[in-house]
């Protein structure tokens, strides 16, 4: 018998394969998250917020978490009544709120492990290059389709010179920073980010 024959399409085994592995991911998340008084759901707002000294609005931290505002509110209720987000004054509008974390908040948020990082240790430095770089293609392509709230990679940034010098090691470029990129340089969440859009 041929395995052709047999075999179900590659598509729907590797979605199975990542459907597992983020079955992992939140399992490690869940045990992270009730060791440290937090839901998953908090402590990837408490990450995202800490990623972002200057603040961000809570529809930021909803569209990122992927879940609906009300969800995100009471998230950060949470958080603030644990000291870990305060509300301020947003930079940009002084009508508007920015979450900011709390010192307790900043450090809490930089001790929490990443999920995934015990899914990819297994692998040797060459084969994280290569899913990396099909990490921040499905990124792009779940953006482009609006899948996901608008990311701050360097493939969506206006600085960002793709394949500037093809068939080297560094192919890309960041005028911002006037320096060529490898593949492994792209950022998933740049701080210096400006949307080509």
């Amino acid at each position: 018998m041929k395995f052709d024959a047999i075999t179900e399409p590659l598509d729907l085994r590797l979605a199975e394969g990542l459907t597992r592995l983020a079955a992992v991911a939140r399992q490690l998340d869940w045990e992270s998250a009730e060791s440290a008084g937090l839901s998953p759901t908090q402590a990837d707002i408490l990450r995202f917020v800490a990623s972002r000294p200057v603040g961000v609005r809570l529809t930021a931290a909803a569209d990122h978490a992927g879940v609906r505002k009300a969800t995100a509110s009471d998230a950060v209720a949470a958080l603030e009544r644990k000291a870990l987000v305060r509300k301020h004054a947003d930079a940009l509008d002084a009508r508007a709120v920015a979450l900011r974390t709390t010192t307790k908040g900043q450090r809490s948020a930089e001790a929490w492990p990443i999920s995934f990082r015990s899914v990819i240790e297994g692998l040797s430095a060459a084969e994280q290059t290569l899913l990396f770089g099909l990490v921040v293609k499905m990124i792009r392509q779940l953006q482009h389709r609006g899948l996901i709230a608008p990311q701050r990679t360097c493939v969506t940034c206006r600085h960002f010179r793709e394949n500037r010098s093809p068939g080297t090691n560094t192919p890309h470029y960041c005028a911002l920073v006037g320096a060529p990129m490898a593949e492994h340089h792209l950022r998933l969440d740049c701080p210096e980010h400006e949307s080509a859009a």
